[in-house]
């Protein structure tokens, strides 16, 4: 594990670079929504959202930490970013991808929050007013993540929009970013670059069948066809499909039922589709991973990553040989399960971190070396308000 990590250069105030004790477990309490990636030369990056005393609030960041030996350890964050607080700008929800020239991009929300808005607690009620609307995805670009000493470029806006999900990149090139957004309230929108990401120009999709949900719109390519699954509030996951480059969409329907949560869908690099979802088709209980050999068409095969409740928010990145790479978190905050005569909770507070291969979900079994809903991070304030 290498120790040096980022080099340190003039970033804007709310980006902190190898951030100090500041941000370790033991100030946080409440963690989740975690993200991973993995470079050419096999460093793993995770990162997750974090900060106050619950989501939503003025005083959430993102952190990013890495592993340099396939997830068997990691480091302490090596990255923070911050509320703006000169912008009045929340940056949640940390995404990570690694594009086909190996840059890595480490991109997260601008959500608004105004004078009026208080630190979160439940003790006192008040409206948290945070996500009326989003205003714009940030990141971050590292040219060289396989360095030893890690160098970003300054941080740029890139589309509008929330992005909360991986972007493809399409058989003709494009990069296609699923940065949905409340604004257009008819329709789903994706964000599609011509030029590696320097430039995007909005596509939309179908109908939506309703507004202000959490759409966490996933895209893939079949082909020329682009399909889409995004979380609804009605029961189940809604698709739809193009394969006129995004002139005409087909009418949106149910994928399957599924409660209201994100999922995750993404080609591996031998053809097949991986699905990992909730378990129960009502509620955030068990966690899983499927395979297609049909294009999502049916999916015989299976492997049970977690079977407990309040679990949410997969993500996968690949390695080689088969190897999946699998973060999803735990009863992420102390709403669950709290006592309010202490106004202490027993909350989990973990993020997951699996790695099992294409073998084993063939077999529906663990084989040598994989293992599945690691605690890599566990935060340890358990009350709800310091």
């Amino acid at each position: 594990m290498c120790t040096k990590h980022c080099k340190t250069i003039a970033m804007p105030k709310y980006i902190v670079l190898n951030p100090g004790d500041e941000v370790s477990e033991k100030f946080r309490a409440w963690q989740g929504c975690p993200t991973i990636a993995r470079t050419a030369g096999g460093r793993l990056f995770a990162g997750w959202y974090t900060g106050g005393m619950f989501e939503p609030c003025i005083h959430n960041y993102n952190v990013l930490i890495q592993s340099d030996d396939g997830g068997e350890t990691w480091s302490k964050p090596i990255l923070a970013v911050y509320s703006d607080y000169e912008a009045m700008h929340r940056n949640i929800d940390i995404q990570l991808w690694v594009d086909n020239r190996n840059r890595l991009w480490v991109m997260w929300t601008h959500s608004p929050y105004y004078e009026s808005s208080q630190p979160a607690t439940i003790r006192t009620e008040f409206d948290f007013s945070y996500h009326q609307e989003f205003t714009g995805v940030e990141a971050l670009v590292c040219n060289d993540p396989d360095a030893e000493e890690l160098v970003f470029e300054q941080p740029r806006e890139i589309c509008g929009g929330f992005i909360r999900c991986k972007p493809i990149i399409r058989h003709n090139g494009d990069y296609v970013f699923p940065a949905y957004d409340w604004i257009h309230e008819d329709r789903y929108v994706l964000r599609v670059s011509k030029d590696e990401g320097k430039t995007f120009e909005d596509l939309f999709a179908c109908a939506k069948p309703q507004n202000r949900v959490f759409d966490e719109t996933m895209a893939y390519e079949t082909g020329s066809r682009i399909s889409i699954l995004a979380r609804t509030n009605l029961g189940y996951y809604l698709q739809s499909h193009t394969d006129d480059d995004g002139r005409t969409w087909s009418e949106p329907s149910e994928y399957e039922k599924a409660p209201s949560v994100r999922m995750y869908i993404g080609r591996v690099s031998t053809g097949q589709l991986i699905y990992v979802r909730n378990i129960s088709d009502t509620e955030r209980q068990g966690m899983m991973v499927c395979l297609s050999e049909d294009d999502g068409a049916t999916w015989p095969y299976k492997l049970v990553l977690d079977t407990r409740t309040s679990v949410s928010y997969p993500d996968v990145a690949e390695g080689e040989d088969g190897a999946l790479y699998i973060i999803h978190d735990r009863e992420r905050d102390n709403r669950i399960r709290v006592d309010r005569e202490t106004w202490t909770s027993d909350a989990a507070k973990e993020i997951l971190f699996s790695r099992v291969t294409l073998r084993d979900i063939y077999r529906g079994a663990l084989g040598e070396g994989s293992y599945t809903a690691r605690v890599i991070s566990k935060a340890e304030i358990n009350t709800v308000e310091r």
